[in-house]
Protein backbone atom coordinates (compact mmCIF):
# COMPACT_ATOMS: atom_id res chain seq x y z
CA UNK A 1 0.00 0.00 0.00
CA UNK A 2 1.97 3.34 -0.82
CA UNK A 3 1.79 6.27 1.99
CA UNK A 4 -1.51 8.01 0.02
CA UNK A 5 -3.34 4.96 0.16
CA UNK A 6 -2.35 4.53 3.64
CA UNK A 7 -3.48 8.53 4.08
CA UNK A 8 -6.80 7.62 2.39
CA UNK A 9 -7.58 5.33 4.17
CA UNK A 10 -7.20 6.43 7.95
CA UNK A 11 -8.77 9.77 6.67
CA UNK A 12 -11.86 7.77 6.10
CA UNK A 13 -11.61 5.54 9.15
CA UNK A 14 -11.86 9.23 10.97
CA UNK A 15 -14.82 10.10 9.00
CA UNK A 16 -17.58 12.21 10.93
CA UNK A 17 -20.22 9.29 10.30
CA UNK A 18 -17.96 6.41 10.67
CA UNK A 19 -16.91 7.92 14.33
CA UNK A 20 -20.87 8.54 14.77
CA UNK A 21 -21.24 5.02 14.06
CA UNK A 22 -19.03 3.70 16.80
CA UNK A 23 -20.23 5.96 19.13
CA UNK A 24 -17.41 7.74 19.00
CA UNK A 25 -17.91 11.85 19.16
CA UNK A 26 -16.64 12.94 15.49
CA UNK A 27 -15.67 16.28 16.93
CA UNK A 28 -13.52 15.26 20.05
CA UNK A 29 -12.89 11.54 18.62
CA UNK A 30 -13.85 10.82 22.29
CA UNK A 31 -15.81 7.56 23.63
CA UNK A 32 -18.38 7.52 26.42
CA UNK A 33 -17.55 4.42 26.56
CA UNK A 34 -14.35 4.96 28.73
CA UNK A 35 -16.87 6.63 31.02
CA UNK A 36 -18.40 3.07 32.35
CA UNK A 37 -15.34 2.43 34.00
CA UNK A 38 -16.24 5.06 36.49
CA UNK A 39 -19.87 4.91 36.30
CA UNK A 40 -20.11 1.67 37.33
CA UNK A 41 -18.35 2.18 40.77
CA UNK A 42 -19.93 4.81 41.67
CA UNK A 43 -23.37 2.74 41.03
CA UNK A 44 -21.86 0.27 43.39
CA UNK A 45 -20.43 3.18 45.89
CA UNK A 46 -23.99 4.62 46.59
CA UNK A 47 -25.19 0.86 47.28
CA UNK A 48 -22.30 0.24 49.82
CA UNK A 49 -23.98 1.89 52.85
CA UNK A 50 -27.03 -0.29 52.48
CA UNK A 51 -25.09 -3.50 50.63
CA UNK A 52 -21.84 -3.62 52.36
CA UNK A 53 -21.10 -6.60 50.49
CA UNK A 54 -20.32 -4.25 47.89
CA UNK A 55 -16.93 -3.46 49.44
CA UNK A 56 -14.97 -6.21 48.11
CA UNK A 57 -16.61 -5.25 44.25
CA UNK A 58 -15.66 -1.18 45.35
CA UNK A 59 -11.73 -2.02 46.45
CA UNK A 60 -11.08 -3.98 43.24
CA UNK A 61 -10.99 -0.83 41.21
CA UNK A 62 -8.37 0.68 40.16
CA UNK A 63 -7.19 3.45 37.40
CA UNK A 64 -7.52 2.17 33.99
CA UNK A 65 -6.16 4.36 30.65
CA UNK A 66 -7.84 4.76 27.78
CA UNK A 67 -6.25 2.54 25.44
CA UNK A 68 -6.01 0.13 28.10
CA UNK A 69 -9.73 0.16 28.93
CA UNK A 70 -10.67 -0.61 25.25
CA UNK A 71 -8.54 -3.03 24.70
CA UNK A 72 -9.74 -4.62 27.46
CA UNK A 73 -13.25 -4.24 26.70
CA UNK A 74 -15.82 -5.93 24.10
CA UNK A 75 -16.81 -2.71 22.78
CA UNK A 76 -17.09 -3.49 18.87
CA UNK A 77 -15.18 -0.74 17.71
CA UNK A 78 -12.10 -1.40 20.25
CA UNK A 79 -9.63 -0.38 17.83
CA UNK A 80 -11.11 2.69 16.42
CA UNK A 81 -11.83 3.72 19.53
CA UNK A 82 -8.13 4.24 20.41
CA UNK A 83 -6.87 5.08 16.98
CA UNK A 84 -9.25 8.24 16.93
CA UNK A 85 -8.38 9.18 21.02
CA UNK A 86 -5.08 8.94 19.44
CA UNK A 87 -6.12 11.40 16.57
CA UNK A 88 -7.80 13.77 18.82
CA UNK A 89 -6.71 17.20 19.30
CA UNK A 90 -3.92 17.40 22.00
CA UNK A 91 -5.44 20.10 24.09
CA UNK A 92 -8.99 18.17 24.15
CA UNK A 93 -7.01 15.08 25.03
CA UNK A 94 -4.61 16.99 27.81
CA UNK A 95 -8.29 18.43 29.57
CA UNK A 96 -9.62 15.11 29.51
CA UNK A 97 -6.76 13.73 30.73
CA UNK A 98 -6.25 15.83 33.44
CA UNK A 99 -10.38 15.64 34.74
CA UNK A 100 -9.50 11.77 34.41
CA UNK A 101 -6.55 12.27 36.53
CA UNK A 102 -8.49 14.32 39.28
CA UNK A 103 -11.73 11.61 38.70
CA UNK A 104 -9.09 8.86 39.48
CA UNK A 105 -7.62 10.50 42.59
CA UNK A 106 -11.10 11.51 43.55
CA UNK A 107 -12.33 7.41 42.91
CA UNK A 108 -9.16 6.42 45.17
CA UNK A 109 -10.61 8.88 47.96
CA UNK A 110 -14.36 7.24 47.75
CA UNK A 111 -12.58 4.08 47.29
CA UNK A 112 -11.12 4.70 50.88
CA UNK A 113 -13.39 6.21 52.61
CA UNK A 114 -15.71 2.86 52.06
CA UNK A 115 -13.33 0.11 52.63
CA UNK A 116 -11.61 1.61 55.41
CA UNK A 117 -14.69 2.62 57.53
CA UNK A 118 -17.61 1.06 58.10
CA UNK A 119 -20.03 1.95 55.64
CA UNK A 120 -23.14 1.80 57.03
CA UNK A 121 -22.12 3.95 60.22
CA UNK A 122 -24.65 6.55 59.41
CA UNK A 123 -22.12 9.37 59.34
CA UNK A 124 -19.75 7.25 57.10
CA UNK A 125 -22.71 6.54 54.88
CA UNK A 126 -23.78 10.21 54.65
CA UNK A 127 -19.74 11.12 53.77
CA UNK A 128 -19.59 8.51 51.02
CA UNK A 129 -22.56 9.11 49.52
CA UNK A 130 -22.08 13.32 49.78
CA UNK A 131 -18.70 12.12 48.01
CA UNK A 132 -20.30 10.42 45.20
CA UNK A 133 -23.17 13.46 44.71
CA UNK A 134 -20.34 16.44 45.21
CA UNK A 135 -17.11 15.00 43.63
CA UNK A 136 -17.49 11.96 41.36
CA UNK A 137 -20.85 12.80 39.14
CA UNK A 138 -19.28 16.57 38.53
CA UNK A 139 -16.21 15.56 37.68
CA UNK A 140 -18.07 12.60 35.48
CA UNK A 141 -20.00 15.23 34.38
CA UNK A 142 -17.38 17.20 33.49
CA UNK A 143 -15.78 14.66 31.79
CA UNK A 144 -18.73 13.24 29.55
CA UNK A 145 -18.98 17.52 28.59
CA UNK A 146 -15.38 17.23 27.15
CA UNK A 147 -15.77 13.61 25.30
CA UNK A 148 -18.99 15.36 24.05
CA UNK A 149 -17.52 18.12 22.81
CA UNK A 150 -19.56 20.79 25.14
CA UNK A 151 -18.14 24.75 23.66
CA UNK A 152 -17.82 25.83 27.53
CA UNK A 153 -15.19 22.83 28.23
CA UNK A 154 -13.66 23.50 25.29
CA UNK A 155 -13.14 26.60 24.58
CA UNK A 156 -10.05 28.97 26.20
CA UNK A 157 -10.73 29.25 30.12
CA UNK A 158 -12.32 32.26 31.24
CA UNK A 159 -10.85 35.13 33.93
CA UNK A 160 -9.94 33.91 37.11
CA UNK A 161 -12.13 36.04 38.41
CA UNK A 162 -15.77 34.64 36.34
CA UNK A 163 -18.64 32.60 37.97
CA UNK A 164 -17.31 29.95 34.92
CA UNK A 165 -13.38 29.95 36.65
CA UNK A 166 -15.14 29.62 39.79
CA UNK A 167 -17.52 26.49 38.97
CA UNK A 168 -14.22 24.50 37.34
CA UNK A 169 -12.26 25.60 40.77
CA UNK A 170 -14.82 24.32 42.74
CA UNK A 171 -14.43 20.76 40.32
CA UNK A 172 -10.76 20.64 41.07
CA UNK A 173 -9.84 21.53 44.58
Amino acid sequence: MTRGARSDASADRFRPEALAAANINPVTRLATDYLNHFNNVVMLLELVPDMPDCVEEVADWAPVAYDDYFRGSHFRERDLAIAAFHAADPEVRAVFDATVTHLDCAMAEAIDLAVQHDPTDPEIAFRIRSFVKDRLKPLISAASGIVNASPHLLSPQPDSGSDEQAAVDELFP
